[in-house]
Formats: C-alpha cells, structure tokens, sequence
C-alpha cells in the first residue's frame, strides 16, 4: 500500500505535459474520453476545481487505457471527491487502465452489462489484463510485474479483489470482459441501470 501512495504522490507531483484525455460536462456528470497519459491526473485535479453552479456527480468513462499511473492517480481523486463511476456496456469500452478509473467510483454503474458476453470476444464494456511495457519498433511489449502490482494492489484497496481473477484471464495483448452478472458478483460494478 505505501507503494501505490508513493507512486501517487510522486506523479502528482511531476509536471504535466499535453494530455491526451478529453473532459466535458453537461447537468452534473462528466465524460472522460480518451487514453491515459502522464499528467492527466493534473489536468482531471484542475477540471474538477473550477468554480461551478452545481457539484459533479457523476464520471462517465469512455477509454482505451494507457498510462496506470495517471489512471491511478484519477482513481484516487475520483474516490477522494466522492464520484460516481458509469459506462456503458453496449456501446463504448473501459479497457485496462480504464477499470483502475472505474472501479473507485463510490457507486459503479455498468450500464447494459447484461449485453455483454463474457470472455475475450466482445468489443464494448469493462476490460480487464495485466499490466505491460510498451513496446516500439525494437522491442515488443513486455508483462510488467511491477505494474501488475500497483494493478492488483490498487484493486485490493478499491475493495474489488476480485478484478484481480479478471486480469489473469488475458494475454497482454488481450482483454477480459466480464458480463454485467460477474461484475456485480465480484462488486466490480454495483448496478447495470442508470445512474
């Protein structure tokens, strides 16, 4: 656990470059779209902090993944602010880092997830493996362990261990989607309605 807070505090602390997330809201919910780069933690932290007439309620996630670090570190203030977490499991995806982000909500929507079949196959809902290092035109992408620890140690502290069974059941090259029954099985999710 003092690793996670670590490796949070040190990337809260880093400079922020361009981010490669997109945030907007209409009536009280945000909707995050996009893929996890290194100082999109800020850019969520700066998002959040505006003045506005109402609080927001609601984060709505759209995502292919990216950076855990980021990831994490929006989890953290996603959890501190005491947001809810939606997708929607019918058309759109939360895929790898994406789930570190929805499973801090403090209620977590996964919309439709009933139409989700579980396994490898399906295009759209939650995407669960483990954690890799990039790769480039000279080397391939590689498992990273220290990433699957910040992975199955942030699930663990979100209260879903159970994501962790999740992550073992996909090659890095692939993902795991759980149908909506698994996810409220293991708590991942806490409903399939609407926020």
């Amino acid at each position: 656990m003092r690793f996670l807070f670590a490796l949070l505090a040190f990337c809260l602390s880093a400079a922020a470059p361009a981010s490669a997330i997109y945030l907007s809201e209409s009536n009280g919910a945000i909707r995050l779209v996009g893929t996890f780069e290194k100082g999109d933690e800020k850019v969520f932290a700066e998002f959040l902090a505006r003045p506005r007439a109402a609080p927001l309620r609601v984060l709505w996630l759209a995502s292919p993944g990216g950076d855990i670090v980021p990831a994490v570190g929006i989890g953290a203030i996603v959890r501190r602010s005491g947001l809810v977490t939606a997708m929607r499991a019918d058309s759109s995806a939360c895929d790898s880092a994406c789930t570190l982000v929805f499973v801090a909500g403090v209620r977590r929507h996964y919309v439709n997830g009933q139409s989700v079949f579980e396994g490898l196959s399906s295009q759209a809902g939650l995407g669960f493996h483990g954690a890799s290092i990039r790769g480039d035109a000279v080397r391939p992408t590689m498992k990273s362990d220290r990433g699957l620890k910040v992975l199955r140690g942030w699930y663990k502290s979100m209260g879903v261990p159970g994501a962790n069974a999740l992550v073992d059941r996909a090659a890095i090259n692939t993902v795991f989607r759980p149908s909506g029954a698994t996810a409220l099985r293991l708590r991942i999710a806490t409903s399939l309605a609407e926020p």
